[in-house]
């Protein structure tokens, strides 16, 4: 069952229309579930919204497994560059963003702390109050930028997300930010860290694809002796899609929530 409101991000100044997804028992049970917070949740459980037309199939997988879960699918931003803003911790260089944008002068990311806090303590509380949530088991999960958003908050806020999934990560925009974060964390033993990438990330840039590998390589080397329950996975001949992380869904929902 699907349940959809709008919420307001008041920091930002602009809205969202949330999609929840609740097991097929909620309204039959007293059970209480894990949460996962889903970024470009536009391509999380039908394909026709999805950006590709191919979604990442969290239903199917969910009710396959019988997996009794709470998904929460955020859609990003497409007005102008507001998903890289909103999934972007920190502002980017002046060159790579007018690599992104072909616009001098503008810079872009940002705002991605803020959103990261509206979903702390906006809409996380909200889903809390208004479901039967375990509260101290919350996940997240995004890919690209969206994976940028997802480790960012995992990793910087590792006290709220338990659980993390990062696919086709683009750490190559903030690794020293990333470094410092990681640096100045500590992480439960509980908690749990997924993170891949393949082969052809870059789009048909080979320098992109380099940089995408040494930059997921620098965060595996920056967590392998800080986090317990640690997954890093590359795949020969993998290209940046949805249809690529959508093979992945069963290998890091199996490893968040041990099978």
């Amino acid at each position: 069952m699907n349940v959809s409101f709008r919420m307001r991000i008041e920091e930002l100044k602009r809205d969202r229309k949330i999609t929840v997804y609740l097991p097929e028992d909620y309204y039959h049970s007293d059970k209480r579930y894990p949460v996962l917070y889903i970024q470009d949740g536009q391509n999380a459980f039908f394909d026709r919204p999805s950006y590709s037309g191919v979604s990442w199939g969290f239903l199917e997988y969910v009710q396959l497994m019988h997996l009794d879960i709470i998904m929460v699918a955020i859609p990003c931003n497409f007005n102008d560059f507001k998903r890289m803003d909103e999934y972007g911790p920190w502002p980017i260089s002046e060159e790579l963003s007018f690599q992104e944008t072909g616009m001098k002068g503008k810079i872009i990311g940002g705002e991605g702390d803020k959103y990261v806090k509206w979903m702390i303590h906006e809409l996380k509380p909200y889903i809390d109050r208004r479901f039967r949530t375990m509260k101290d088991d919350t996940g997240i999960v995004g890919s690209s930028m969206g994976g940028v958003i997802s480790a960012y908050a995992a990793l910087a806020y590792p006290e709220v997300f338990r659980k993390c999934a990062a696919l086709s990560t683009a750490y190559w925009f903030y690794l020293d930010e990333f470094e410092e974060v990681i640096d100045s964390h500590e992480y439960p033993p509980e908690n749990r860290f997924y993170f891949d990438l393949g082969e052809f990330e870059g789009c048909g840039s080979e320098l992109m694809d380099e940089w995408y590998i040494e930059s997921n390589n620098m965060i595996y080397s920056l967590l392998k002796d800080k986090m317990e329950n640690l997954a890093y996975h590359y795949f020969e001949g993998a290209k940046h899609n949805e249809s690529e992380w959508r093979q992945r869904v069963p290998l890091f929902m199996e490893f968040l929530y041990e099978g």
